[in-house]
């Protein structure tokens, strides 16, 4: 395979890993926001905390893939 092609590859990849690292984001500052705010059921809170731990998993889990991505992409600009 053609390094331009491989290149192609990563760039498609880093753009659906982009997306999905901006909706946890959201989710995370969303749950997070709701989660301080007075006045919440105790059955709530344990739901929006729930939701965000999810979301920072998928944040920390996102970055990892980024990292992967930028080395692989360094690894073929080195060749």
């Amino acid at each position: 395979m053609e390094i331009k092609n491989k290149i192609d590859l990563l760039d498609k990849k880093a753009n659906i890993v982009n997306k999905k690292l901006i909706v946890y984001l959201a989710i995370s500052g969303g749950t997070w926001l709701y989660g301080i705010s007075p006045d919440k059921d105790n059955s709530v809170v344990v739901l929006v905390s729930i939701a965000f731990l999810y979301a920072v998993v998928g944040v920390f889990v996102n970055i990892k893939k980024l990292n992967e991505l930028q080395n692989k992409l360094k690894g073929l600009y080195d060749e």
